[in-house]
């Protein structure tokens, strides 16, 4: 039953991104953005051209290698801009069905239609959708991430520690993703083992009952054994990454020199209002600005939140990066955003501090004690995502994808009544559809480029 109901909202899921997909062919027949670069490539890996690289290009050839599988057996002709969009595509659609598993190892409580539209509807999340229909590594980034943490929840982790060594092959950075879902593995461990850290313990209850736990199990060989071999595929990954900085001199690959690491601290900030968002329906029924006016009684709550907001001021003023690729490209949405708010006025970056404050107490609402996860394991993600992207200098929302989707499908059960799904399924495809709309039908040409279309696009 619960098959069905998925195969079901996979083929609604599949036919409508489909029917995108041929759009995009039709209309943007050559390769578009940063496929310039992918594109060229992935072709000249179908030529068996290895020993070229465009010095643009600063992620791994993971994408490449997939899409030239099929002319193992064929002409090398086949690698055309059509084909290796199909090529991510067909990755998109396998990402729908490690949503599904993921959602019915950790919801198995959810009902077989409930599962198939929180998949559906978690898929549809709009910058994820998009870029299903290009020749970008987001999807396949994403999807082996999802896959070896998939793996990694039903206790396969040589596997998931392989699909996530796949996964770097993609972006470098998910080596962080990896020792995320290797030390998630280690938390489970030791919940299921001692019963310790539930979903419902404060953080500070959980890191002692850890501490105790790590006290009293120090001495125990047979513990230490079982954590060492279930590390151990992890820390193999971890590893080679280590050496590959060594020898690459770095983790970019190529154009280094836009790509230099930073302390850019208000990503973080950017991203709960991104999430905020991409969950608007969600977090206007269960966190809505009257919950925290209400919330906004109480006087410690008010000290809280006037602290937050001088130490968010503080990051704003001194850790905000205009990045010269966000200030130069119109064609991305984040260059409206920096344009029509941040550099309307010198203030108005500190004006939008009370959105941050909101945007995190609504999020971590929605991740409270009823989500799946102890709090360790949420600090856990937060602090991953920092790790992730408070070192880019670059406000890309791409680059959220990831920690969104983790934080989406461990939130609590609230978020996952019908009424939370067919909003947050109405609202991604609202937004799918516009976006889409936009980039198809709004083409807009530079000077310095005349008679070439430009597009809108995240």
């Amino acid at each position: 039953m619960t098959m069905l109901a998925g195969g079901t909202a996979f083929c609604v899921y599949a036919s409508a991104s489909y029917a995108v997909l041929r759009q995009v062919n039709d209309v943007v027949r050559e390769p578009y953005m940063d496929e310039i670069f992918h594109v060229p490539q992935a072709q000249r890996y179908c030529k068996r051209q290895f020993d070229t690289w465009d010095p643009k290009l600063t992620t791994p050839p993971g994408l490449y290698l997939i899409s030239m599988l099929p002319t193992l057996a064929g002409s090398s002709a086949v690698c055309t801009t059509a084909y290796l969009r199909l090529a991510n595509w067909v990755l998109g659609m396998l990402l729908f069905w490690a949503t599904f598993g993921i959602l019915r190892t950790l919801r198995p409580q959810l009902s077989a239609s409930v599962t198939a539209m929180a998949t559906l509807s978690v898929s549809l999340t709009p910058v994820v959708f998009f870029f299903h229909h290009l020749y970008y590594t987001d999807t396949g980034s994403l999807l082996f991430v999802l896959l070896a943490y998939l793996a990694s929840l039903r206790s396969r982790h040589v596997l998931a520690a392989v699909l996530g060594f796949a996964s770097l092959w993609f972006r470098q950075t998910n080596v962080i993703w990896v020792m995320f879902i290797g030390g998630s593995a280690v938390l489970r461990r030791i919940q299921l083992s001692s019963g310790i850290c539930g979903a419902g313990d404060s953080l500070v209850g959980s890191i002692a009952q850890l501490a105790r736990w790590m006290v009293r199990s120090g001495s125990n060989s047979q513990v230490r054994r079982q954590l060492v071999l279930l590390l151990a595929p992890y820390a193999c990954v971890g590893t080679l990454f280590a050496a590959f900085v060594v020898v690459n001199q770095g983790i970019v690959l190529g154009d280094k020199v836009h790509h230099q690491a930073v302390l850019h601290v208000p990503q973080m900030l950017y991203f709960y209002v991104y999430a905020a968002g991409m969950l608007a329906p969600i977090v206007l029924v269960l966190s809505g600005p009257w919950w925290f006016v209400h919330a906004l009684r109480s006087r410690s709550t008010i000290a809280q939140c006037l602290l937050a907001c001088i130490s968010m001021g503080i990051c704003v003023k001194r850790y905000t990066i205009e990045h010269a690729f966000l200030l130069s490209d119109n064609r991305h949405y984040p260059f409206y955003v920096w344009k029509n708010v941040y550099r309307r006025h010198w203030a108005a970056k500190y004006l939008v501090v009370p959105a941050y404050v909101y945007a995190i107490a609504a999020i971590h609402r929605c991740t409270g004690t009823q989500g799946t996860k102890n709090p360790v394991w949420r600090l856990a993600l937060v602090a991953c995502t920092a790790a992730v992207l408070v070192p880019s200098p670059l406000l890309e929302f791409r680059y959220f994808t990831i920690p969104f989707v983790f934080a989406r499908l461990h939130m609590s059960t609230a978020t996952f009544s019908v009424r939370c799904l067919i909003l947050e399924t109405l609202w991604c495809s609202a937004i799918n559809a516009a976006t889409v709309w936009m980039f198809l039908n709004r083409p807009f040409t530079w000077d310095s480029e005349p008679g070439k279309d430009q597009r809108f696009m995240w």
